[in-house]
Parts: structure tokens; sequence; C-alpha cells
């Protein structure tokens, strides 16, 4: 029998070369998974990073948003804002005025360096401006005693200040709401006008009507009060400062300018200034004229030439006396002590006006976000 010998040489650089190949597609596998867990993981922060941008684009405009834009902005007119952020990140917030003071806001975020590196997103809200529901019963609604007497108007039939946009169909209401606990005393030749001229409702009587207006109440108006002024002083010569051609909303007599200028003529600088002023106390007031929403919290005192145009509440009682006292918009005088009870005498008049009303109360509105599908992701 012949025997062959076989050789077993370089068997082991096979071996070797085979588990090489094998570490070496273990290691490229390793590689090619970590690599893929980490882009996905650079995307997802990056993408985490877009919403969170997107987010905050909307937070911030939210913050500091200007109640300027409420009636200056046209229905389908656009504002636009771009935010950076302090991590490298950009939002572009687009918001587009609609009808019936609301606001479609697309926010979209951007994290990253170059596109093939960067993520976005982009998010839609609905805004509604949180404009207070004053149920405004009459020209003057109070829950304590009124006396009306002199050469005095108080009218509920709706009229549109001059060079005001009108409200759309007249929305009168009475002359004086009164609680039915209560009696109006109208004497001399005044005159209470109005649909009736003198409303007696239950609703006088109800702190709700003078504190709470739907969304909104008094202490959130005072909370947002645009000045605060103690109680116990005396003002005159309320009237718009103009410095440089710029509303000077500085000085405390700046409330600004009811008076609007008609064309060709250009608007006035303090025509679109709309302030919350909140008295911390009794107010004393006199000459002058101004425009917005005014907050008493004690007694308010009007002595001659004074004219307002808005929401005037006041906690306790209205004395208007003297010539030429004039309130166009709408008055409520809580009375919530027994012995707050309202004067109006002289030729002071107040007038009920739903345009007043709804100009003052959209302007000093703060937007926030619609109750129901107030959310959308866009993309």
């Amino acid at each position: 029998m012949v025997r062959i010998l076989k050789s077993e040489k370089g068997m082991a650089l096979a071996m070797a070369l085979g588990a090489l190949v094998i570490i070496g597609v273990i290691v490229a596998g390793a590689m090619w998974t970590g690599t893929q867990d980490y882009r996905i993981a650079s995307n997802t922060l990056r993408q985490t990073g877009a919403e969170a941008t997107a987010e905050l684009g909307q937070n911030r405009l939210l913050a500091t948003w200007q109640t300027s834009w409420n009636n200056g902005k046209p229905i389908g007119d656009t504002l636009r804002r771009v935010y950076t952020m302090s991590y490298g990140g950009s939002a572009l917030v687009t918001a587009t005025r609609l009808p019936n003071n609301f606001w479609w806001v697309a926010s979209e975020g951007q994290t990253g360096g170059p596109a093939s590196s960067s993520a976005r997103r982009r998010y839609g809200t609905m805004w509604r401006l949180n404009v207070p529901e004053m149920n405004m019963l009459g020209a003057i609604v109070t829950q304590g005693t009124i006396k009306v007497s002199g050469n005095v108007k108080v009218n509920g039939n709706d009229s549109t200040p001059p060079g005001w946009p009108a409200c759309g169909s007249p929305q009168n209401v009475a002359g004086a709401a009164i609680s039915p606990t209560t009696t109006a005393n109208i004497v001399g030749s005044a005159t209470v006008s109005g649909n009736p001229s003198t409303l007696i409702t239950p609703a006088a009587g109800d702190t709700n009507t003078y504190f709470n207006y739907g969304g909104s109440s008094y202490q959130a108006l005072a909370s947002a009060a645009t000045m605060t002024l103690s109680g116990g002083q005396t003002l005159t010569g309320i009237a718009p400062v103009v410095s440089s051609g710029t509303c000077n909303t500085t000085p405390q007599t700046n409330w600004g300018d009811p008076n609007r200028l008609l064309a060709p003529l250009l608007p006035g600088a303090c025509e679109s200034y709309f302030p919350i002023i909140h008295v911390t106390g009794d107010l004393h007031v006199s000459t002058g004229s101004g425009q917005g929403i005014l907050l008493v919290d004690g007694n308010l005192t009007a002595s001659s030439s004074f004219s307002f145009t808005g929401a005037v509440i006041v906690r306790g009682s209205l004395q208007a006396t003297g010539n030429g006292n004039k309130f166009i918009g709408g008055v409520m005088a809580a009375g919530v002590d027994a012995s707050d009870n309202s004067l109006i005498a002289g030729s002071s008049g107040i007038h009920y006006s739903c345009s007043a009303l709804t100009q003052v109360l959209s302007a000093t509105a703060f937007p926030k976000q619609a109750m129901q599908r107030g959310w959308v992701d866009l993309y």
C-alpha cells in the first residue's frame, strides 16, 4: 500500500484570513449600525429642536404682542417676525389678520447648519383677541340711585363719533339701566332717552355685570393697565402729547386722542393709542379729553369740560357736574357701597356708542389660542 502524505501547510493562513474577513464584516456592520443610530439620533435631535423652535416662536410673538396691531392691520394683512434663539435656531412667524378678531399664526422653526444637516418644523395656531364682553345695558349702568338734573342729556341711542368707523347696524340700548331696588330721579330740563329710556333690570344689581366680562375681568384689565394712578388726586388738562411726530405715552395726562382728523389731513399721532387707565382710589378730573378704558376703584368726579371716549367702569359713584363733561361709549357705576349714589348735573352728557366701545375694547385686548381646533401640525 502506498501512503500519500497530505501537507497542512497554509491552513493557518487561510483560517486567519477567514477570521479577519468575519471580524471585518462584524466591525463594518457595527460601524454601519452605529452610524445609522448616530444619524437617527442627530435627526431626531434636530427635529425636536425645530419643533421647540417653532413653538417658541409663537410664544415669543404672544409675549411681545403690541395692541396697536389689533386695529392697525386690515383683514388679510400679515405681520412677520424672525426670532433667533440662543442655541442657533431661528423661527419665522407669520400672523395673518382674519375677520371677527381672529388671527392665523404660522411659525416655521429651523435648526442645524447646511440644508443637508438642518431640520424644519411648521406649526399653525388660531388666535382670538380676548376682547372683554361688557354687558353695557345702557349709556349708564348703575346699581346705586342716580340723579339727573340741569341740562343733562343721557342717550342710549347708538351714535358714532366723528371720524370713527361705524359699528354697522345701530345697537340702541337704554339711556339708564338701574337695579329694581334703586331709582332714577330726572329733574329740570334733563333728558334720558334710549330703548327704553330707563331700564329696570336685575342685571344692573349683579356685580358680575360690572366686574366680569366673558373671558376677562376687572382685575385682569387692571393688571394689564397701561398706567396706574394713585387715588385721591386731581388731574387737569388731559390731552395727547406728541414728541417729534410720535405719540409720547410717558405723561400720565396723555390718554390718547379721541378727536379724529379727517381726510385729507394725516391721522393724529395719538389716535391709535388706547390706554387702560387704572386708578387705585378716587379720581377728580377736569378739562381735556381722552380715550380707552378708565377703571376707578373709588368714586369718579368730573367737574368741567372733560370728555372721554370708550368704557368707564367705576366701583363707586359717578359725579359729573359743571359744564361740558361728556362720556361717549358707556359708563358703569357699580355703587359697591349703599352711599354710592351717582349725580349727573350741569350740561354734562353720556352717549352710548357701539363704535367707540368696539374700537376701544378690541384695541386693548391681547390674543389667546382658540379653544377648539386652535393648533395644527403643518409639516
